[in-house]
């Protein structure tokens, strides 16, 4: 019973805070000081997370409709300065298929003085492998490669990003697009020759001599080389092939 009130008001808290504050600043306090441990707590997570979804005014939450703390992970570490560790939580749940693969709620704690979320949204995958500080600067990044197959095409991000103050900031980014073996037939009745029908980036984090980290990029190319079938296209695309190195 007392568990069960402790939870009711983690949700009340935290419904009264977001009808004051917008979907970035996002507060949930308690008046005394809290112990980040606690939110290993499954029960306590599905709470707060329940009530951030039914809140419907978050813009990094466009079709999440469900979470489920059976796929639950969380890890405390350096995300918002270099400082003061914070508690990420990263939920499984339902989306739209739209999402594809961007089916999870991540969720931001502060637990100093107050106890707080600092931001909470839909994200792709990813593991606490794909946790790490790549540019140097003492805040760790995470790498999530999520991606969806919608009406015939299928789509891929790769993107790394952090939380530095507090805010949602992307340091790298590439969109892999297809209509290749993506559910969609009679490509040679919809494509021309000469359109791109594929334009996909394999990326990969490497680690330099220097201790600091780049991204391998490989954009590979495929356009409509001629065809009266699809069977046809796909034997004679036009590939192009391009590997890039960038420093994060």
């Amino acid at each position: 019973m007392r568990h069960h009130i402790y939870s009711l008001f983690f949700i009340f808290v935290l419904i009264v805070v977001a009808c004051n504050t917008n979907n970035r600043n996002d507060t949930l306090h308690h008046q005394q000081k809290f112990n980040c441990n606690s939110l290993t707590d499954k029960k306590v997570i599905l709470d707060i997370a329940n009530a951030i979804l039914d809140e419907k005014n978050n813009d990094q939450i466009w079709n999440l409709s469900e979470v489920d703390t059976s796929d639950f992970f969380t890890v405390e570490d350096f995300f918002i300065n270099s400082k003061i560790k914070n508690r990420l939580v990263l939920v499984g749940g339902i989306a739209g298929g739209s999402s594809g693969s961007a089916d999870n709620l991540l969720i931001l704690f502060s637990c100093t003085d107050t106890f707080k979320v600092v931001w909470a949204g839909q994200v792709g995958d990813f593991t606490l492998t794909d946790i790490a500080d790549l540019n140097g600067d003492g805040i760790k990044e995470i790498i999530s490669n999520p991606g969806a197959v919608w009406m015939g095409e299928c789509f891929d991000t790769y993107q790394i990003f952090n939380f530095k103050n507090g805010k949602q900031n992307f340091i790298y980014a590439v969109h892999s697009t297809s209509v290749i073996d993506c559910g969609r037939d009679n490509l040679f009745e919809i494509y021309k020759q000469g359109d791109t029908l594929e334009s996909k980036f394999e990326c990969s984090v490497q680690k330099r001599n220097d201790n600091k980290y780049e991204v391998r990029q490989i954009n590979t190319i495929k356009i409509h080389n001629g065809g009266q079938t699809d069977k046809d296209i796909y034997k004679n695309l036009a590939i192009t092939i391009d590997t890039t190195t960038i420093k994060l």
